[in-house]
C-alpha cells in the first residue's frame, strides 16, 4: 500500500516510479507557449546526450547532473531533458546539509519540472513528483499560481514531541515488519496527539499487513475524520474493505480518494483497477477542444469554426467568443499572479479561469448546438462525440463535476477546495453513474 521511493529529499518529495497518468483528468488545452530561443548544439553534444543517458539509466545521477545542466543550457527545447535535470536536482538537495542551498537546489529543481511540463512533457514520473512536491511547504509556495491544492490539516499538522517520539518508534518496527508492535507505537502516538493524521493512518496500515481488516479501518477512518480532504487513508480503507470481501465499500472509499484529491495518478489508477478486477465499466468521456490564440487580446477566429459542416464542430467558435469575452487568452490556464501563503493558500491579483466562465461558454456553444439541430443543419448521427457526450452530462446535471474533474487548468484548480466543500455528494454521484456505474455482488 505505501509507495515505493525513487528518492526522498528532506522537503519531502517522494516519487512513485510505476504511478499511471492522470486517466480521469485531461489537461485543458496548453497556453500558446512563448518563443523558446534557438538550440545551439556544440560539436560534442550527440555525444554529450549519449554519455548522460547512459549515466542516468546506470544510476550514476550525480555524474549525469552537470551533463544535463550543459544540455539545457545547448537546447532547451527538449523535455527529457529538463525533466532529468529537475528530477537530479531534487535527488542533490536529499543530500544537501546547508538549508539555504537545499532550498535552492529544490526550488531549482521544481522550476526545470514545471519547465518540461510546459514543453509536453506528462510523464506519470514528472506528474506524481510535481503532485507530491507540492505537499511540501516549499512546493505548496511554488505550486500555488498553478492551482494546485493548498496543503491540510494532514500535510501541515507537526506532531508533538512525545507523539512525534512514539511515531519514529513505530516506523522502526515497520521497517523491520513487526506491525503489531508498530501498531501499538503508533496508537500511542496518537493518543499523545488525536490530530497527527500519519500515526492514525499508519496504524491501520500496520493492522492491514496483519489483515485485521476490521482494526485497519477503524483506524483508517480516524485518519479521515482528521482531515477529509487527504485522499490517502480513503485508499488504504478502500484495500481494506476489499481485502476483507466487500467490493462496493472498496469503491465508494476509492471514489472518496478521487474527490479528496483528483489530481493524483494514484487516486484514480485505483479506481480503474478495481473496475478491471469487477468487471464493470470504467469510462472517461473524451472531448476534443480546439486551441485559440488571442493576439492584441483579441480572437483569432480559425477558418475551420467559421462554417458549420454537420457535426457541430463550429459551435466551439461561441464557446471561444464567450471565454475571451471575460478574459481568456488561451484554452488553459497555466498559472495566476497573485499572492500565496506558506501552506499554498493563494490570493489571485488578476484574471482566473472558473467554473462560471467555462460552464456560460459551454452552455452558450451547446444552446447553438441544440439550435442548429433544430434547424436541422446539425443531426444527431454525425455529431461530434464528445459534444453529443456533453449534452447529456447537461441533461444529467453534471457538467460541473465533468470540468472540475476532466479539464482542470490552473484557475480551476484553484477554485477546486470550495467547490468540493459545497458539492461532494454531486461529485460522488456523478462518478458513480458516469465514470464507474453498475453494482457487483
Amino acid at each position: 500500500m505505501r509507495w515505493s521511493v525513487v528518492f526522498l529529499f528532506s522537503l519531502g518529495v517522494s516519487v512513485a516510479a510505476q504511478q499511471q497518468a492522470l486517466p480521469g483528468s485531461q489537461q485543458a488545452a496548453p497556453p500558446q507557449r512563448q518563443a523558446l530561443p534557438a538550440p545551439q548544439h556544440q560539436a560534442n553534444f550527440e555525444a554529450e546526450r549519449r554519455q548522460a543517458d547512459e549515466l542516468f539509466v546506470s544510476g550514476k545521477h550525480q555524474e549525469a547532473l552537470p551533463l544535463y545542466e550543459d544540455l539545457c543550457k545547448q537546447d532547451q527545447t527538449i523535455p527529457v531533458f529538463a525533466e532529468r535535470h529537475g528530477l537530479l536536482l531534487l535527488e542533490k538537495a536529499e543530500t544537501t546539509e546547508d538549508i539555504k542551498q537545499k532550498t535552492e537546489l529544490g526550488s531549482a529543481g521544481l522550476a526545470e519540472l514545471q519547465r518540461a511540463q510546459r514543453l509536453g512533457d506528462n510523464s506519470p514520473l514528472l506528474v506524481q513528483t510535481l503532485y507530491n512536491a507540492s505537499k511540501t511547504p516549499l512546493g505548496a509556495v511554488i505550486g500555488a499560481p498553478y492551482g494546485m491544492l493548498p496543503l491540510t490539516v494532514g500535510y501541515t499538522h507537526v506532531a508533538s514531541a512525545r507523539a512525534q517520539a512514539l511515531y519514529d518508534q513505530g516506523e522502526q518496527e515497520f521497517g523491520q515488519q513487526n506491525f503489531a508492535q508498530a501498531a501499538k507505537l503508533y496508537i500511542k502516538a496518537s493518543e499523545a496527539d488525536p490530530q497527527f493524521y500519519l500515526a492514525a493512518l499508519n496504524a491501520g496500515d500496520s493492522y492491514f499487513r496483519e489483515k485485521d481488516w476490521k482494526q485497519a479501518g477503524i483506524w483508517f477512518q480516524k485518519a479521515v475524520a482528521i482531515d477529509p480532504d487527504r485522499e490517502t487513508a480513503y485508499r488504504y480503507w478502500g484495500d481494506a474493505l476489499w481485502a476483507a470481501g466487500d467490493k462496493m465499500g472498496a469503491k465508494a472509499k476509492f471514489i472518496d480518494a478521487i474527490i479528496a484529491e483528483p489530481f493524483v495518478g494514484s487516486t484514480w489508477s485505483k479506481l480503474q483497477q478495481w473496475a478491471g478486477a469487477t468487471h464493470t465499466p470504467f469510462i472517461i468521456v473524451r472531448v476534443h477542444r480546439p486551441e485559440f490564440t488571442t493576439p492584441n487580446g483579441q480572437l483569432k477566429v480559425d477558418p475551420a469554426l467559421e462554417k458549420e459542416t454537420g457535426d457541430g464542430h463550429a459551435s466551439w467558435l461561441v464557446y471561444e467568443q464567450v471565454r475571451v469575452a471575460h478574459g481568456a487568452r488561451t484554452p488553459g490556464q497555466l498559472m495566476m499572479a497573485g499572492a500565496t501563503m506558506k501552506d499554498g493558500q493563494f490570493t489571485p491579483s488578476g484574471y482566473v479561469h472558473t467554473l462560471d466562465e467555462e460552464l456560460a461558454a459551454l452552455n452558450a456553444m451547446l444552446d447553438d448546438v441544440q439550435r442548429k439541430v433544430a434547424a436541422g443543419t446539425v443531426t444527431d448521427a454525425n455529431m461530434e462525440p464528445g459534444i453529443r457526450a456533453m449534452l447529456e452530462l447537461r441533461k444529467q446535471g453534471f457538467l460541473g463535476p465533468f470540468e472540475m474533474l476532466n479539464f482542470h487548468d490552473a484557475g480551476l484548480r484553484h477554485e477546486y477546495p470550495a467547490y468540493r466543500a459545497g458539492h461532494r455528494e454531486l461529485l460522488v454521484s456523478y462518478m458513480n453513474t458516469v465514470v464507474a456505474p453498475g453494482v457487483v455482488q
